[in-house]
């Protein structure tokens, strides 16, 4: 019986040590705070959604390859454009805020907190650590952290942002009871 067991780990074991650390993207899976359907549609109503990176870099190129990355990969469930260059829209407060080469202790909760991504240490060596959260004001709706090695231009970014974006609005809160008979249910 245990012969049985440990063969599978030993194969496993030798198979992960084969993998190219370069084609690697880890993902984290995505938490969930106050977030609903809802909110995903009212961020994308009457105007983009807005991308806010912290300022850590002097390149617009990580904002606008993360808002390209979201338009052409990220949520399908809903109709939605996206800007990091918007400043007199109405977005009733919504933003999906964004941290590339993040710090490795940053909490992701917190990103939603004013003046916390401004706090932040900007990063002089590379950590290849993506955060983001999906926010409404201060109040934290859902968030994801991942691990990306490719470059900004290369379509595996691209698709890892697109996939982040689809875990922080998806259809519905995986935390959530659904069809909640009371309100206390649905918090």
């Amino acid at each position: 019986m245990l012969k049985r067991l440990i063969s599978p780990l030993v194969f496993a074991f030798f198979t992960t040590s084969c993998i190219n650390s370069s084609d690697l993207t880890l993902v984290r899976s995505a938490e969930y705070g106050a977030y609903t359907s809802g909110d995903a549609v009212l961020a994308a109503s009457h105007s983009p959604i807005k991308i806010i990176l912290q300022e850590s870099i002097s390149s617009p190129e990580p904002s606008a390859a993360i808002a390209s990355a979201m338009e052409q990969y990220g949520p399908k469930w809903f109709r939605a454009t996206y800007s990091s260059t918007m400043i007199n829209h109405n977005t009733q407060g919504y933003e999906l805020r964004w941290v590339y080469n993040a710090p490795i202790n940053i909490n992701v909760n917190r990103l939603c907190d004013s003046g916390y991504m401004n706090s932040l240490e900007v990063q002089t060596s590379v950590t290849n650590v993506v955060t983001a959260a999906f926010c409404r004001k201060s109040t934290f709706l859902s968030s994801i952290r991942a691990t990306i090695v490719e470059d900004i231009g290369t379509e595996n970014f691209k698709r890892t942002i697109g996939y982040m974006g689809r875990e922080l609005m998806p259809i519905k809160n995986p935390d959530r009871i659904e069809n909640c008979k009371t309100i206390e249910e649905c918090l």
